[in-house]
């Protein structure tokens, strides 16, 4: 009587736990949306802003990804794909295909696409990625940084807005031109901001419908007339983004970029920023800044990505009352401004008191009005906008910060990259897939059988 109970109790239990394991099962595969992500930096987890940009979709979005088949892409190919699906289980409205790029040239050439990219359309609206923009090595080990959830959400954000702003780009006095900053324009178009260049000598005022003026590493000085047209535009509400370049002879050529600079409050030290401790492995002039509290940099410093700063010019706050000035950017207290120019160029420089300026040496500061509103952005530092160094360290997040707050859009996305590993995957032989096929689907099947029948066996005949 007693082996027949304790039999029937445990036949009662398996049939509990398994009718406990059903229900939940179910109860699960109801949940709409649920799923618990385990993954090393919750890799398929999209952020509260991607969510909120989903649910706020007013219509039918058709997602192309275009990528290029092949062993050396297949994990960022992966990545892509995963990204996708994400955001396919949170809206319906999102209508994603997925082609190798070699296998449908045809398609690829209808939508302009040349090489590996997203192709975002929304009834006459249309947005591109380039996947290549997506990635960025971060060491020699193969591990990399994501940013296809900024890029994509941020596109979501601007097709289907039919508002159109613009930034002017001055050019004739040797600035780093458009053609050079390619990475930084395709990165404002995604915030449907187009980036024109213009001629103050020859079209003799900066546009009224130019959010932003940015001078971006002139090579030579703006002239009195230039200066006059610059200060009528921003008189009249405009906002100046000054990022100064290197120049040997900086001292005696920049007079009037000097005086406009003077107009919010900043000094150009006329020297070049050498740190022997905040820097990057290639040297002493690769600044690796601090940053100082501001809208600018307030999440980049909580994200920890700092910008990587070359040849950068020391500047300091003037005294004045007009602006609100906030150092963005400052270099370490062992570091100097070296004023000989002629000794850096000769691979010579070191610590002249009463000559160079000690640091901690500024390197940029945000002019805002007493109301503290955007009105200019002065840098001691240029290249950062470049295509050769726009993706080094926070480079591009510091540039694209700089923009939107000018352009009093600072709510503009900052979804901070993914850390990837590298990992290799495991190419089996057919022997090799047939014995694991073999001891997975046959071997441990069988001898959990084995062991239960075992163990029955000897309960039986105890």
């Amino acid at each position: 009587m007693k082996k027949w109970l304790s039999r029937t109790n445990s036949l009662i239990l398996s049939a509990a736990l398994i009718g406990i394991f059903i229900l939940l099962t179910l109860f699960l595969r109801s949940v709409s949306g649920f799923q618990l992500d385990l993954s090393a930096g919750k890799q398929y987890t999209l952020s509260d802003q991607t969510l909120t940009a989903l649910k706020n979709l007013g219509s039918d979005v058709r997602i192309i990804a275009f990528t290029v088949g092949s062993s050396a892409n297949q994990r960022l190919n992966q990545d892509v794909s995963d990204m996708l699906d994400e955001y396919k289980k949170h809206s319906s409205k999102l209508k994603i295909e997925q082609y190798d790029l070699n296998q449908e040239p045809a398609l690829a050439q209808q939508y302009g696409v040349s090489s590996a990219s997203i192709v975002l359309e929304q009834g006459e609206q249309r947005r591109t990625i380039d996947i290549g923009t997506l990635f960025r090595a971060v060491d020699q080990e193969g591990n990399y940084e994501f940013s296809g959830e900024e890029q994509l959400t941020s596109a979501l954000m601007t097709l289907s807005s039919d508002e159109k702003h613009k930034v002017a780009f001055l050019t004739g006095h040797e600035e780093i031109p458009l053609t050079s900053l390619t990475s930084l324009s395709s990165s404002l178009q995604q915030s449907n901001v187009t980036a024109e260049e213009i001629q103050l000598n020859r079209d003799g005022a900066v546009p009224k419908d130019a959010e932003v003026l940015a001078i971006i590493g002139p090579q030579r000085d703006i002239s009195a007339t230039e200066l006059k047209a610059i200060r009528t535009y921003l008189g009249n509400g405009g906002k100046l983004l000054l990022a100064l370049g290197f120049n040997q002879d900086m001292s005696s050529a920049w007079k009037n970029l000097d005086a406009l600079a003077s107009d919010y409050g900043v000094t150009d030290l006329h020297a070049v920023t050498v740190d022997n401790k905040q820097t990057s492995t290639l040297g002493p002039l690769w600044v690796v800044p601090s940053f100082g509290d501001h809208d600018i940099t307030r999440k980049l410093a909580e994200s920890n990505l700092f910008p990587m700063l070359s040849l950068s010019i020391g500047v300091k706050a003037e005294e004045q009352s007009k602006w609100q000035l906030t150092s963005l950017l400052q270099s370490s207290d062992d570091s100097y401004a070296e004023t000989n120019i002629q000794g850096l160029i000769n691979n010579e420089t070191k610590y002249n008191e009463g000559q160079d300026t000690k640091g901690p040496v500024d390197l940029g500061f945000a002019a805002d009005t007493k109301e503290g509103k955007p009105k200019a952005v002065v840098l001691g530092t240029s290249s950062l906008f470049s295509d050769t160094e726009f993706m080094n360290g926070g480079n591009r997040d510091f540039a694209l910060n700089t923009f939107n707050y000018l352009r009093e859009q600072s709510n503009d996305l900052t979804i901070r990259p993914r850390q990837q590993q590298n990992y290799e995957y495991a190419y089996l032989t057919p022997v090799q897939a047939r014995s694991v096929f073999i001891i997975a689907v046959a071997v441990i099947p069988l001898l959990f059988a084995a062991v239960g029948l075992l163990l029955w066996w000897r309960r039986r005949k105890a």
